[in-house]
């Protein structure tokens, strides 16, 4: 018999968070696995999938986020920046094998998007907008609640270009949102190099900056100015009732929200309505368990 728990993993390009929700418990975090993405997908999914069946020998279905243009109908991996080298991947019938459980896949900003609105974190009514800032910048669009795909990938905002001429990206274009207001970006306005995996870690210069440090301090301004060009496109666009930022780098926000806000407001006529979601790392494994749970119903 199934223990009617509901599992969910989130992918991102560093490390991979599982857990699973139940009724009675609420969601509960498992374990946080090192994704190690040039080592291709076999390894990752092997270790889930034990960790998964460790636990719960007969999970009643499996929900996966994972960062990068998913086709949700066959739960497909299409292509995906951070996880270079999985282009095609099947994640739903690999991982269905794997745990011979139902598994529904869907992009990783939309999974915790998914857990936002299912927890309150995020209005039910109107048009929302979520933006994850870490490794890269995730984003979803909500309306009345549900998420709208468009043709399969809306929210795809960190590759929306906003330095048409300027930095490559992994993706194939250039000047692309994440490629200034990343994690490797904040490092780079730091280092004043090409900032990546050998930099110091956001946290140690967020530490730096709140102690005075002015480098660091700039560093968040750029990075904050950065991040308001981005929102002041959107708000352009799409004009929502709200902006919901998330992710790693949002535990930041008191460090570059004032740059950021005075860049938004030079940039569009649109009222700033930012609010920041409280920090949770499990927010995607959770959205994913949720998923997992409703596609059961």
């Amino acid at each position: 018999m199934s223990s009617r728990a509901f599992w969910g993993a989130d992918i991102g390009g560093t490390t991979t968070i599982v857990g699973s929700f139940s009724g009675g418990t609420g969601f509960r975090r498992l374990a946080v696995l090192e994704t190690r993405p040039s080592e291709g997908p076999g390894r990752l999914f092997a270790e889930l999938s034990s960790t998964i069946l460790g636990a719960d020998p007969e999970p009643a279905s499996v929900g996966i986020g994972i960062a990068g243009l998913v086709d949700r109908s066959r739960g497909w991996l299409e292509f995906s920046p951070n996880l270079r080298g999985w282009e095609g991947l099947d994640v739903a019938s690999r991982m269905g094998a794997l745990t011979g459980a139902r598994v529904v896949v869907d992009n990783d900003c939309n999974a915790f998007a998914y857990g936002a609105v299912g927890s309150g974190y995020v209005p039910s009514g109107g048009l929302q907008v979520l933006v994850t800032l870490g490794t890269g910048i995730g984003g979803t669009i909500i309306d009345s609640g549900r998420i709208l795909y468009g043709t399969g990938y809306a929210g795809e905002f960190g590759h929306m270009p906003v330095d048409a001429l300027g930095l490559a990206c992994p993706c194939g274009s250039t000047g692309c949102w994440e490629r200034y207001a990343g994690r490797e970006a904040l490092i780079r306005y730091f280092t004043g190099t090409g900032g990546g995996a050998g930099g110091p870690d956001p946290r140690e210069i967020a530490a730096l900056a709140a102690d005075g440090d002015a480098r660091a301090s700039e560093a968040f301004a750029t990075f904050g100015r950065w991040v308001g060009t981005g929102l002041a496109g959107l708000a352009n666009c799409l004009s929502p009732e709200g902006f919901y930022l998330a992710g790693g780098l949002s535990n930041t926000a008191g460090l570059f929200l004032p740059s950021a806000r005075e860049e938004f407001g030079r940039r569009t006529r649109h009222p700033w309505s930012v609010a920041i979601l409280p920090g949770s790392s499990d927010a995607g494994a959770l959205g994913a368990a949720l998923m997992a749970r409703d596609s059961a119903s």
